[in-house]
């Protein structure tokens, strides 16, 4: 918990104690209605930690809100597999230990877009995760990313007790064009797993169901002929993807 969520709770106390002349039921009822204000504060607006539709927020931390799509290629799964293993060679040896066995059980994990194959089209922005067991992010892990170079841009949250979404990026975006890929790397803590395990099986449907890949990409095609800022792309998508979300949720169960 940071600095700004201890000054959120100091002050929740002291307004607290001015009602403490009122009636012990008074006093209980306006404590469970600053601590509701406060929960509202942290999830829909503290600095950059939202509660957030992770592509949205990430491009916000970044300061890029230009939208660029690309058709699908195989290259996108080669750059990946390079990547993992460049990144396997710099933090495995050490972290390995705190991989999640389940969602990250040797490093890196394709996630977004550009891991669904044949997916008509996609930001040349490969989002990868790392899902690791400890309660908070090691700090020399943290250090070890920046050396590998990644910078950490920003953190969110899954739930109110810590920052359990890490943000790192490895590709400035005035270097995008010219390099043509970037990665976006997520380093998730426990409360965060679930989204993890949600947005990997969204991938994985996607790739095996074409009909609804298809339309998740004709979506995105038309979406892109407006030109929208980041913000305006993600808000279209989110009824599909909803639907698309459940039906990856319940072809997961039926695996």
């Amino acid at each position: 918990m940071d600095l700004k969520l201890i000054k959120i709770w100091i002050l929740s106390f002291f307004v607290a104690l001015g009602f403490m002349h009122h009636s012990k039921t008074r006093m209980i009822c306006h404590v469970i209605f600053i601590l509701f204000l406060y929960s509202l504060i942290v999830l829909f607006g503290l600095g950059k930690r939202l509660l957030f539709v992770t592509s949205v927020n990430l491009q916000k931390l970044l300061g890029n809100d230009k939208v660029v799509l690309k058709p699908w290629t195989p290259k996108w799964k080669e750059e990946f597999e390079n990547e993992k293993s460049r990144l396997n060679k710099i933090i495995s040896s050490e972290w390995k230990h705190i991989f999640h066995k389940e969602l990250s059980p040797d490093g890196l994990v394709h996630i977004g877009s550009t891991s669904i194959e044949k997916i008509a089209l996609a930001k040349p922005m490969h989002d990868v995760a790392i899902a690791i067991t400890t309660k908070y992010l090691p700090v020399n892990l943290r250090e070890d990313l920046e050396k590998a170079g990644y910078k950490y841009v920003g953190a969110a949250l899954h739930s109110i007790s810590c920052q359990d979404h890490w943000f790192f990026n490895i590709t400035p975006k005035d270097q995008i064009d010219s390099k043509g890929h970037g990665f976006d790397l997520h380093v998730v803590l426990p409360p965060s797993h679930q989204w993890l395990r949600d947005t990997i099986h969204f991938s994985q449907y996607l790739t095996e169901n074409q009909i609804d890949r298809e339309r998740y990409g004709n979506l995105k095609s038309e979406i892109a002929k407006m030109d929208p800022t980041m913000a305006s792309y993600v808000r279209k998508k989110q009824k599909l993807i909803h639907i698309l979300f459940e039906n990856s949720r319940q072809w997961a169960k039926n695996k």
